[in-house]
């Protein structure tokens, strides 16, 4: 069993502690300490890295109580090693996880929802709730949330005895026994937990829910606290100022003026919309009535506006009328005819021209993988 220094000071961010095994690995070496201040991926986050004697710890995992260091060099079994917790990113994962406890015990609190998953990853936070709720829940939750980092309250981990345990009332996800460790918030929480915590509420700065959708009957709520919050935060401003500034609004009428742009926007559509129609019914008019088939290619059309002129230019051509866009070897097509039903003819038309698609008696559409001179020499 390693001594789980992390259990006596959360904060610690060096130690020393002799090398009890060292095994080389698929991806580097495996050493076990007697005692270590490196938290193992568990409680739903991954785990700390650091040094150790100045070589990298780049992961850290826990079988049966002995903690396994992931390193990227061989270190002297029964040396005396120097560690050095990564704690900056420790901290940011403590601020995370107590903001995680405060959350899932609101939840629970105010609607009778469970935590059903939780992940702390490098860049994402997320919590799994067992109902769905609005977003103005979450938002009252969030609300109250803040209200307890403000009130800066003791952050406690305590150890039950096991005869004790039947009368306490804690969230946990596992029927434990023994050895379990509480998290205690007072008027917020009380849940098992295996991970760091800060030490008062206060520490956490801020907590922010960012999204969450519906999932497998409950709800993933995404959020963050503390520096990532800070982090967060500066980067949303950044870009609000970007678009106040490029929309000549204030910063907080940003949602205003991105709704007027749409609705500009939306305006000139259509006005686009009507004129390429106007053209197409135009080129559609200079189509010289034929009673062959005629291959026309307009390179930066899409296949609406093709099908649009297709429409407009089907009565003037007696053969099939081919229209592509794109360019050589990956063509966009729409084939109408009024006399030849495409239906029976478009799969000997795709075997002929490397072509894919389909369509009805009366239209096809799909795409040619070859030239436009072996396209023009198909039809005509």
């Amino acid at each position: 069993m390693t001594e789980k220094l992390f259990y006596k000071d959360a904060y610690m961010k060096e130690f020393h502690s002799a090398v009890k095994e060292c095994r080389r690995t698929d991806s580097g070496f495996a050493v076990v300490l007697e005692a270590t201040a490196f938290f193992p991926e568990e409680g739903g986050q991954y785990s700390d890295r650091g040094t150790l004697d100045g070589v990298r710890v780049t992961d850290v995992k826990e079988e049966s109580g002995v903690i396994y260091h992931m390193t990227e060099g061989a270190l002297p079994v029964g040396a005396t090693v120097y560690g050095v917790i990564d704690f900056d990113e420790r901290f940011e994962k403590m601020q995370c996880h107590t903001a995680e406890h405060i959350l899932s015990g609101l939840f629970h609190k105010h609607y009778g929802v469970n935590n059903v998953g939780f992940h702390l990853g490098a860049e994402d936070v997320t919590l799994d709730i067992s109902t769905p709720l609005s977003w103005d829940d979450l938002m009252k939750i969030e609300e109250l949330a803040n209200g307890a980092v403000f009130e800066n309250i003791a952050v406690e981990a305590v150890y039950p005895a096991p005869d004790e345990l039947p009368t306490l009332e804690y969230r946990s996800k596992l029927d434990l026994t023994e050895n379990v460790r509480i998290i205690n918030i007072k008027g917020y929480d009380s849940c098992a937990c295996c991970a760091p915590h800060v030490s008062y509420t206060g520490e956490i700065g801020s907590i922010k829910i960012l999204d969450a959708q519906k999932l497998r009957g409950g709800m993933r709520i995404h959020f963050t606290a503390g520096k990532r919050a800070f982090l967060v935060y500066r980067k949303m401003y950044e870009n609000l100022a970007e678009i106040s500034h490029a929309l000549s609004v204030p910063r907080l009428e940003c949602s205003g003026g991105v709704g007027k742009l749409l609705s500009d926007l939306e305006v000139l559509k259509n006005d686009y919309k009507n004129a390429r129609t106007a053209c197409f019914e135009r080129e559609a008019e200079l189509i010289a009535p034929t009673d062959k088939n005629v291959v026309l290619f307009y390179p930066d059309t899409t296949q609406d506006e093709l099908r649009m002129l297709a429409n407009a230019a089907r009565e003037r051509v007696s053969g099939m009328l081919v229209l592509l866009s794109g360019k050589e070897g990956e063509y966009k097509y729409i084939i109408t005819s009024k006399s030849t039903d495409l239906k029976e003819n478009i799969k000997k038309i795709n075997a002929a021209l490397c072509g894919r698609g389909g369509g009805n008696s009366l239209m096809a559409q799909g795409g040619f993988s070859t030239t436009l001179a072996k396209i023009k020499e198909y039809f005509i």
